[in-house]
């Protein structure tokens, strides 16, 4: 291949780098870690074996147009070879700004935030002004567990630049999970002021308000995560959580139904779907949603409890048992079960059995035992208990 022809693929391997909006440079990587796809990386993926071909010190980071290339191996998700090119360049060019920048966001795609940080404090000796850097920092710093850190690198990246909508992102994202809600709100804000179509801004603010207890303004911003994006899952099941709260059962059957719909093996939405049923005393859907979540989760000893309860309320207590003794089975640390079963051998008369219970669910969980105590019937179990450990003592 003549060097002409090796410049024209060159060059037009960076118009394509340009053109999809990840630089030829400095990368500006898609969140998410989103890369080429369908015909457009197979023409990048073609573009970079032939000029691997013409020239092996394209993939070593030994030629003045590695960068380029290094920027199109990264482009379709070729990570390893991206840091391959990305090291070789630290060692000719150790004072290039984009080479430690792309070396940095590579080794965020490769999972490892350690050498990130290092690679894009780097950058910043170089360009202490460059907003992306300090982003990406952040967010290598959020993967490390270094929440305040990140927030300081995201703090920083917005001073620089007012505009960088995923720095806001992300700091409202770390604020949530920092459980500073009121601060995560504002972030959410900011990202939806500059961009008002982004579901998942209204769905991480509507998760904010929802732990301050402001369960109509989560709802409202639920709503409007799902106005911009019907098909967002968590905003139909979010929802649906905060109207079961608020007795809305109708509207939770309605939100965990369209979840289940996006999402069909979300056990978890199936789960909850029985739970509103129940509320509606409509024990029969009840109990066909518990079975549903079983047949894709047998182990889950919730939702065993939860079909004991709906079989109870239709009296068939014989069923109910059996439930609740499976689930102590699938979970053996689950104190409702034992309770539950509990109150069914109480029933049935069988005081031993009930006595032996109700000890394992105030063990495991000692708060049962007031509620027990306030039971007509299992109150006087533990009268019964407390009368014959005296008894033992004399």
């Amino acid at each position: 291949m003549s060097s002409a022809a090796a410049d024209r693929l060159l060059g037009r391997l960076a118009g394509l780098l340009e053109w999809h909006g990840l630089g030829s440079a400095a990368l500006t990587p898609r969140p998410r870690g989103g890369r080429l796809t369908g015909e457009d990386a197979g023409e990048v993926a073609g573009l970079l074996d032939r000029l691997a071909e013409e020239d092996d010190g394209l993939r070593q980071g030994r030629s003045p147009s590695s960068l380029i290339f290094g920027n199109g191996c990264f482009a379709i998700g070729r990570y390893d070879a991206a840091y391959t090119v990305f090291q070789g360049l630290v060692e000719q060019r150790p004072d290039d700004f984009a080479v430690r920048f792309n070396l940095g966001v590579t080794c965020l795609r490769r999972r490892r935030p350690d050498e990130a940080v290092d690679a894009l404090s780097a950058a910043l000796e170089i360009d202490g002004l460059s907003a992306p850097a300090y982003y990406q920092r952040g967010n290598a710093r959020d993967d490390l567990g270094d929440a305040e850190g990140a927030l300081v690198d995201y703090a920083t990246a917005i001073d620089f630049d007012p505009l960088l909508l995923q720095a806001y992102y992300n700091r409202g994202i770390v604020l949530n999970n920092l459980g500073r809600y009121a601060d995560a709100i504002a972030a959410f804000d900011a990202v939806v002021t500059l961009r008002p179509d982004i579901s998942n801004a209204y769905l991480n603010r509507g998760v904010a308000r929802d732990e301050l207890g402001d369960g109509a303004a989560a709802v409202a911003d639920y709503d409007e995560a799902l106005r911009h994006n019907p098909d967002n899952a968590d905003a139909r099941f979010n929802k649906a959580r905060v109207c079961y709260r608020l007795g809305r059962y109708d509207d939770a059957v309605e939100n965990y139904t369209a979840a289940i719909e996006l999402r069909p093996d979300d056990v978890e939405a199936i789960n909850n779907r029985g739970l509103a049923h129940d509320a509606q005393g409509k024990y029969s859907e009840a109990i066909a949603d518990y079975d549903a979540a079983l047949g894709l989760r047998p182990d889950f000893a919730e939702v065993l409890s939860n079909r004991g309860a709906a079989r109870e309320s239709l009296g068939d207590t014989e069923a109910a048992l059996a439930d609740y003794l499976e689930a102590q089975t699938r979970a053996p640390e689950f104190a409702a079960a034992y309770y539950n079963a509990a109150r069914l051998y109480a029933d049935q008369g069988d005081i031993a059995k009930c006595a032996e219970q109700l000890s394992e669910a105030v063990r495991l969980q000692p708060g049962l035992y007031a509620e027990a105590e306030s039971d007509e019937t299992l109150g006087w179990v533990l009268d019964l208990s407390r009368m014959r450990d005296e008894r033992r003592k004399d």
